[in-house]
Order: C-alpha cells, then sequence, then structure tokens
C-alpha cells in the first residue's frame, strides 16, 4: 500500500526532530563554558608581534629578531599564518578573538558529538561523553595558533571517519587541509601520525588483527596514497623540509630541557581535575571493552595507544588524545547498538499538528535565541570591564616605566613574561621568552641558574652584561636581589618588580 507526500509539517519533524532543541541547547552551554575562558596565554604575546614583525618587514622570519641572547639564530616562526590573523584581529576586531576561539571550539566537540552519535545512537550517554571529553581539554583551548592544530586534528578524523564508517570518500580535502596546516602550527604532524597510524592498522586489518569491516585493498591504498599527498603538502610552506623535522627537535634537539620544566611539556598532573579526566576516559575505553567483550579495530587501537602514550608523556599531547579516546568509547558501546525508532504512527515521536509544529519550534527557538542573547551580554558587560585582551598577571606598569626610564641597557626578565615584552617594549630586546627552539638548552640552563639563585647566578648576569632584572614579587630571585647592594629596586607594584644595577 503505498502513502501519499508527506506534509511539509511532517516532513520537517521527520529531519528536525525535538532532540535536535536539546542538542542546540548543549552546543550553547558548551560555547558559554568555552567564553569563560579569557586568560591570555604568555605565547599570546610573541604571536601576536610576529604577526605585526612580519606586516611591518614585508617577509617571513629566518633568524630571530626579538632576543639579545639568541639574535641572528635560525628561527623557523611555524604559525606564521597565524600570527599575522591573529595580529589583524587583534587590531582591528579584538572583541573577536576569544568568541572565535569559542565557536571554533564548540564547532569542534560538535562534529565529535555528531561522529560519537552515529556510532552509538542514545543522545543523553553521548552528551555527558562529550561533555566529559571538553572538560578534560578545556585548559588546553587557548587564543593562540595551538588552538587551530586541535581543530584540524578532529576535520581528519571526521574525514577518516567518513571514508571508514559512512563509506564517503573526501579524502580528497586532506592534501589542502595539510598544506594550510602547515602554515598555521606545527601540530600538523599529529595529524600525519593519525594518518599513519590508521594506514598501518588497515593493513593489518582482517589478516593479522580481528576487523569486522576492514578497508578493502583498493580503498586502502587509496588511503595511503592521501597519506603521501598530505606529507608533500606539509612542504608548502616557507621553511620546506626543515618545518617537517621541527616538531621532533623538542625531543631529540638542542632544547630537551624546556620540555622538563615547561607545564605544557610535562606529563599530565593527575591530581588535577583535567588529568583526572584525561585519565578516566582512559579506564572508561577499557572498561567499556571490558563489559561489551567488543574491541576496537586495528588501525583505531594504534592511533589511541600512539596519542594516549604522548598525552601521557605531554600535556599538549592531550587535547589530541582526548578526542580519539571519546571516539573509541562511543565505537565500543555503540556496538551491536540499533538506532532509536523513528517518527510517526510506529515511531516514539507522533507527528504534531501544523499549529503544535510552530508552537514547539517557535518557543524552543525564542528559548535558545535568548540564551545566545544571555551568553553576548554578559561576554560584552566582561569586556567592557576588563578589556577584551586582559593583560591582568603581565607587568604593565613595569613595562612603562622602562619605557620611560630603561634606556638602552640589557634586561634579564621572567620566562612567562618574555613573549608579553616582546610586544609591549619592541624597541628592547628580551633575554627568553616561550620560543624554546631559538634559545637552546644552554641558555635555558642559564636562566634556571638566575631564576632558582643559584650561586653562579650573577656570573650569567655578567656575562651576558645585565642592566635590568623584572620578575614576579616574593620569588626566590626577587629576595636576593632585594638584600643585594648591587642592585637597586625602582620598581613595584602587585604585580612586579624592577631592579637596576647599582652604578
Amino acid at each position: 500500500m503505498s502513502v501519499g507526500p508527506v506534509p511539509p509539517s511532517g516532513r520537517l519533524w521527520r529531519e528536525v526532530r525535538p532532540q535536535t532543541a536539546v542538542v542546540a541547547a548543549f552546543m550553547l552551554l558548551l560555547l558559554a563554558l568555552a567564553l569563560q575562558v579569557r586568560t591570555t596565554d604568555a605565547d599570546f604575546w610573541w604571536h601576536l608581534r610576529t604577526g605585526r614583525w612580519i606586516l611591518e618587514q614585508g617577509h617571513i622570519p629566518r633568524a630571530d629578531p626579538f632576543s639579545y641572547t639568541a639574535y641572528g639564530k635560525p628561527w623557523i616562526a611555524h604559525s606564521w599564518l597565524a600570527d599575522i590573523a591573529l595580529y589583524l584581529l587583534y587590531r582591528y576586531t579584538p572583541f573577536l578573538l576569544h568568541p572565535l576561539r569559542a565557536l571554533l571550539q564548540t564547532a569542534t566537540f560538535g562534529f565529535l558529538l555528531w561522529m560519537a552519535w552515529q556510532r552509538w545512537p542514545r543522545l543523553l550517554p553521548c552528551l555527558l561523553l562529550v561533555l566529559l571529553a571538553f572538560a578534560a581539554t578545556a585548559g588546553l583551548w587557548l587564543t593562540r595558533p595551538n588552538s587551530l592544530s586541535l581543530v584540524l586534528f578532529v576535520a581528519v578524523l571526521y574525514l577518516w571517519h567518513l571514508y571508514k564508517v559512512r563509506g564517503k570518500n573526501r579524502l580528497w580535502l586532506l592534501p589542502p587541509l595539510f598544506a594550510l596546516w602547515a602554515n598555521l602550527h606545527s601540530g600538523f604532524i599529529f595529524g600525519l601520525l593519525l594518518l599513519g597510524c590508521l594506514w598501518v592498522g588497515e593493513a593489518l586489518a582482517g589478516r593479522f588483527w580481528s576487523d569486522p569491516f576492514p578497508l578493502e585493498r583498493r580503498r586502502w591504498w587509496r588511503l595511503g596514497l592521501y597519506l603521501l599527498f598530505s606529507i608533500v603538502a606539509t612542504l608548502l610552506n616557507p621553511y620546506g623540509w626543515g618545518l617537517l623535522a621541527y616538531p621532533f627537535r623538542y625531543f631529540v634537539g638542542g632544547f630537551t630541557l624546556h620540555t622538563r620544566y615547561v607545564g605544557e611539556w610535562l606529563s599530565p598532573n593527575f591530581q588535577e581535575p583535567a588529568g583526572l579526566l584525561f585519565a578516566l576516559l582512559v579506564l572508561l575505553l577499557l572498561a567499556a571493552m571490558a563489559w561489551r567483550r567488543v574491541g576496537i579495530g586495528p588501525a583505531e587501537t594504534l592511533a589511541i595507544l600512539a596519542f594516549t602514550l604522548l598525552g601521557l608523556r605531554a600535556v599538549r599531547a592531550v587535547g589530541v588524545a582526548v578526542p580519539l579516546l571519546t571516539y573509541g568509547v562511543a565505537g565500543v558501546l555503540g556496538w551491536g547498538v540499533a538506532p532509536r525508532s523513528g517518527v510517526g504512527r510506529h515511531g516514539a515521536w507522533p507527528r504534531p499538528s501544523r499549529w503544535g509544529f510552530w508552537l514547539w519550534y517557535g518557543g524552543v527557538g525564542v528559548l535558545l535565541l535568548l540564551l545566545l542573547a544571555g551568553i553576548g551580554l554578559e561576554f560584552i558587560a566582561w569586556g567592557g570591564r576588563e578589556g577584551f585582551v586582559s593583560e591582568s598577571g603581565y607587568p604593565s606598569g613595569a613595562a612603562e616605566y622602562l619605557r620611560r626610564e630603561g634606556g638602552n641597557g640589557r634586561l634579564f626578565n621572567s620566562y612567562n613574561w618574555g613573549g608579553y615584552l616582546i610586544w609591549r617594549l619592541p624597541e628592547r630586546p628580551v633575554f627568553i621568552d616561550g620560543r624554546a627552539d631559538v634559545y637552546g638548552d644552554a641558555l635555558f640552563a642559564d636562566y634556571l641558574r638566575v631564576w632558582r639563585a643559584e650561586p653562579s647566578w650573577s656570573e650569567v648576569l655578567a656575562r651576558w652584561q645585565v642592566e635590568w632584572v623584572i620578575c614576579e614579587r616574593g620569588v626566590p630571585l626577587a629576595t636576593l636581589l632585594e638584600s643585594n647592594p648591587s642592585w637597586n629596586k625602582v620598581y613595584e607594584d602587585g604585580t612586579a618588580v624592577l631592579y637596576r644595577l647599582a652604578r
């Protein structure tokens, strides 16, 4: 028996179910939470200065122009394109910096929710799972180029999901995506590693490792070909092969000391909420596999193992390990789960009348718009109070004093303030900042000797002919200089203290 065409309201009801209102409200919740991250990362400032320098000089830097300790040394400005965009946003629309980052963060987890929901068609558990993932990575979403790598990593995972799970070939998007990524941030190496793990895993699938849906040989070769094209695409950057090798230098190059002291390169602290949530996702995947008595395919297994190990080694890698763990948990828990019943006479949702349709969606639409307006008004009120790019915690007063009274004497500065001083005092080279690849282990060791007030601290300052020292109040170096007759305190506020060598 044939049926007539579905009435317009019924058709739209089939396409946009009441669950959509729940998802829309959930996305607004993520947006509101994302907008609460308003701190300005220490590296934000030197990225900002780099973008301005490129526009002023008309070319991309290949040597350090910002410090006196590494001036002229080779430097790969791996996020040069993102730095330009960051500076232009700061100059013309600073109020958009945090909202754009928050929108990218929300959209990324929206894609993750979509993938998880397709694998595990249970809305409420998927929402809770994605909220857990969101909370586990919240501290890594900062207004700097690193956040773009998190977005693009999930984009690569989504293209894989379409190819493997949905049977849709969108792999042709990978080479242009990686060409762009290689000029935005060095995190493109995570995307290549993901594709490599998936390709190797699929080579084992159905042959040496059980997989109910292995890729056919032809599709496997196609994936390998696009992996090769993606590697070649990353060479379309100002530094060529040097950029491809750049990320590995953090562990095998001349600045490995940096990875033992800077927070984002340390192992996660499992006594803190973010570390606990990361561990919880790992345990959740293991528990799901034990409960359902099913595993994940070899491609996913290799990828999850590789990135979990990286996440256990460095906090920075947690941001890409968490989406993979979330994707794996949804795959295991959704194994063999039938989709929810549809709509209509035999479905869960009865077909509404035309008036019921307009009342429901009109009311939901108004409510969501009110929530969005509330989020926007709260953010605007914060921006009016503190400025949309906060300098709280940075030595703005001391920087202004140096601008007026500092002359040309060399400055020793706190590591966390180096990027800010590069931005605020472009005429004054810094001792060190967050660009560890420029400075190397030897200089970082010099910095630590002074910062920790070790016995040889004065020798380091004398060797570098330092006349000014700026640091946080109460740190060991400040206490030492306070009682040293060779140094005079010339400025102090609630954030910073500034000393000058006595003449």
